[in-house]
């Protein structure tokens, strides 16, 4: 097994030697390649299965600029590629155990995404076609074959436990009548004593056979992959060496066919199935007539943003439909929740980046995040304009449900916006193990500047405001992998995004309820038209029928006189968001 990193700068003859160079960018004039990929390939001529980790797992090197980048924080990662090698710097710390499952999400992510964007041009998707087992699975990649053994080690645990109490139960009790008609007996005093008996059991045990046959196989990928896996049972298996030998022989197909009738339950015929195919294909590899088998993302962000988007968004077309805005951008996140201003609905709207480094969300990742939010808003606005007999059915829940900008005051709701990256923190992959049950969500310490064409004028579209978050990469490419559907995760998340932008907000700006004495519609509406001037941009009515504006002012800014007008014609009262 072969460890590379996405767009880290190899050595040129390396790549060479090892066959490896139709997957990588080489550049002859720095004598360097780079993998443009992140996933899984088998290769032909080195024969071996490579792995390509996405590059949030290269951390900068702590010292001298020369030290570059440092894979997981430790190694260099020229220094721990071949796996298997007895002096990987990994194997002395333990860390070999990790590299396995974690190739094995990363592989898991790609197939689901590949699954759910089926003709998306950024997966390489080559698999092997020339060997067809008796199972029919001509399309499952070799990896996949090592993944269906482990899962069935793990889902029939009771069934090789029965079995191996069941076989054994009797097996050592004498047979009486064999022995006393076979065995020659020593007479003493009358008495005869039988130095050696014959025992019940005689028959051939098919059952513990394939189990002993399966758990060998086990243990052969479990040293040459790394294979995360235990043998708890009291079986003299086979040796590694030994299985491979079986594998170069192609006695391992052939042993398979000549027990291949004897078993009767349902679990045991899906075993042998499963068997057959690891050693077809085990055997096939070993002669050379494998073919390079393939999964791998071009652009592994977008592998990222889908995997975000599971979590935290909404998979519905009046929504999805939304990610494309008629400008050309598309928008990675966008789903509705619980207005800022009570009582409402509004879209939240996301960036996220699948790796973290230290430096800041600045210039263009900033500015298409704003246009973003302006996309919306102006769509909204587009909906609203049109006549309700011209609405679709998307656009009538729109109209229903959100509301953008109050006709009354001509203020525009808040359009929350945010950025979150993928990070991995050391101690998530410290001491030989991954943490991928800690979401690790938390905020980004960077702030943003906010985007506006007034001053004091919160309630203006082109006001906007961006938030930033971190989250466990591990978490959320597991989470992914695995198909969770984490509702809980889900509601948290959103509520955590909304809170915090109402915190901010309410640290930025001081808000009051402001209550006309005349306390009617037509009050209300003389109220808004007399200091319209004053306060356009600063207020805003939170639905038709309000008799109540919101009034919003920054914190820093000279608003006594204001307040002092408009208190001669409504109560103004403290309030926040």
């Amino acid at each position: 097994m072969k460890l590379l990193f996405e767009e880290y700068s190899y050595d040129l003859p390396y790549v060479q030697k090892v066959s490896l160079s139709a997957y990588f960018f080489l550049c002859e004039e720095l004598n360097s390649a780079q993998v443009p990929y992140v996933g899984y390939f088998y290769s032909e001529q080195a024969k071996d299965s490579v792995f390509i980790l996405p590059k949030v797992f290269l951390f900068e090197g702590e010292g001298k600029a020369s030290d570059g980048e440092i894979a997981f924080g430790k190694y260099r990662p020229e220094e721990i590629i071949n796996v298997d090698d007895p002096n990987n710097p990994m194997r002395k710390d333990g860390f070999d155990k990790v590299v396995f499952s974690l190739s094995v999400w990363l592989y898991q992510s790609i197939q689901r995404y590949h699954a759910r964007h089926k003709y998306s041009a950024i997966i390489e998707n080559a698999k092997i076609q020339n060997v067809i087992s008796n199972k029919g699975d001509s399309d499952q990649t070799f990896l996949d074959t090592m993944l269906s053994m482990l899962r069935f080690h793990k889902d029939h645990q009771n069934l090789f436990t029965y079995i191996s109490i069941v076989n054994s139960s009797g097996n050592n009790k004498i047979h009486w009548g064999k022995t006393m008609s076979k065995v020659q007996p020593l007479i003493r005093n009358d008495v005869p004593f039988y130095a050696e008996f014959r025992n019940k059991n005689k028959t051939i045990n098919y059952d513990e056979d394939i189990i002993i046959l399966f758990y060998s196989a086990l243990e052969y990928l479990k040293q040459k992959y790394c294979f995360p896996v235990n043998v708890n049972l009291n079986y003299d298996i086979i040796k590694p060496r030994r299985v491979e030998d079986m594998i170069e022989t192609g006695k391992g197909t052939r042993l398979l066919k000549s027990i291949r009738k004897k078993y009767f339950t349902d679990e045991l015929v899906a075993l042998w199935k499963l068997l057959y195919v690891f050693f077809q294909k085990a055997e096939t590899i070993q002669k050379g007539r494998y073919h390079e088998e393939a999964l791998l993302a071009r652009s592994y962000n977008l592998v990222f943003e889908d995997m975000i988007d599971v979590l935290i968004g909404d998979d519905m077309p009046e929504i999805s439909h939304l990610k494309d805005t008629k400008d050309g951008k598309r928008i990675d996140h966008i789903y509705k929740d619980d207005s800022l201003i009570p009582k409402e609905k509004i879209f939240f709207i996301g960036d996220s980046k699948y790796y973290f480094d230290d430096s800041e969300i600045v210039g263009e990742s900033i500015h298409k995040q704003f246009t973003y939010a302006k996309n919306i808003i102006q769509y909204s606005l587009n909906i609203f304009q049109k006549p309700e007999n011209k609405r679709n059915v998307d656009e009538k829940k729109v109209v229903k449900e959100l509301r953008y900008r109050d006709e009354l005051t001509e203020g525009y709701n808040i359009t929350p916006n945010f950025f979150i990256r993928g990070a991995i923190r050391k101690e998530y992959v410290a001491g030989g193990k991954l943490d991928i049950t800690d979401p690790g969500l938390e905020p980004d310490p960077q702030e943003f500047q906010i985007n506006r064409h007034f001053s004091n004028r919160l309630f203006d579209r082109d006001t906007l405001i961006l938030q930033a978050y971190r989250i466990n990469f591990l978490y959320v490419m597991a989470s992914y992998a695995r198909g969770d559907r984490n509702i809980g995760f889900k509601t948290e998340t959103r509520k955590r995004f909304r809170d915090d932008i109402v915190r901010t907000f309410n640290d930025r700006y001081k808000f009051y309820t402001v209550a006309p004495y005349d306390a009617t519609p037509s009050g209300v509406e003389a109220f808004v038209r007399k200091h319209f001037k004053l306060l356009i941009g600063k207020i805003y009515r939170g639905a038709d029928t309000d008799l109540m504006l919101w009034l919003a002012l920054e914190r820093d800014s000279d608003s006594a006189s204001l307040m002092q007008e408009i208190r001669a014609d409504a109560a103004v009262s403290p309030a926040a968001l």
